[in-house]
């Protein structure tokens, strides 16, 4: 296998999800960072021991360089106003 046949197949990888036990009651609104998305401020980071940690630091890190999970709250979903004619 060639230098390009190797780094071709690396790229076909996907990254190993760390096994690390997280909380076990994440709140609805909540959602988990896929591996390949970037972490930014105000995320949060799962601590077995306390919940989760707001994630304060700088932004522009990959969700898989973290050994806990990574999760973004989403926007609260509003019902669609009808107006009246």
């Amino acid at each position: 296998m060639n230098k390009v046949e190797a780094a071709s197949a690396a790229d076909d990888l996907e990254p190993i999800e760390p096994e690390v036990a997280g909380p076990t009651d994440v709140p609805k609104d909540f959602r988990r960072l896929k591996w390949n998305e970037v972490v930014s401020s105000g995320d949060f980071i799962a601590n077995a021991q306390q919940g989760f940690d707001l994630w304060e630091g700088p932004s522009g890190f990959r969700a898989s360089t973290f050994l806990n999970p990574i999760y973004r709250k989403q926007p609260a979903q509003t019902a669609g106003i009808k107006r009246s004619r």
